[in-house]
């Protein structure tokens, strides 16, 4: 399977994100992923389990943002 450049991922996310579908899991992620809430634990080990989901939220946001990837495409 080729790569996919990180233009064509961006605009996967987005069609998949997007959508009616989409825009449901999503919250239903962040509701999960303490998008936007403390992901502290008294347990350093649920910490860091919280913080991974999390990490997975905060990459998803990143590659639905456009201006990530506008001046990368506009600089090749």
């Amino acid at each position: 399977m080729p790569d996919t450049s990180p233009l064509e991922l961006h605009r996967a996310y987005k069609r998949l994100f997007e959508s009616a579908d989409g825009t449901t899991i999503m919250d239903d992620l962040e509701k999960r992923g303490s998008f936007m809430r403390s992901t502290f634990s008294t347990d350093a080990g649920r910490t860091q389990f919280n913080e991974g989901r999390r990490s997975l939220i905060l990459h998803m946001k990143h590659m639905l943002n456009e201006n990530n990837f506008i001046n990368k495409e506009i600089n090749r």
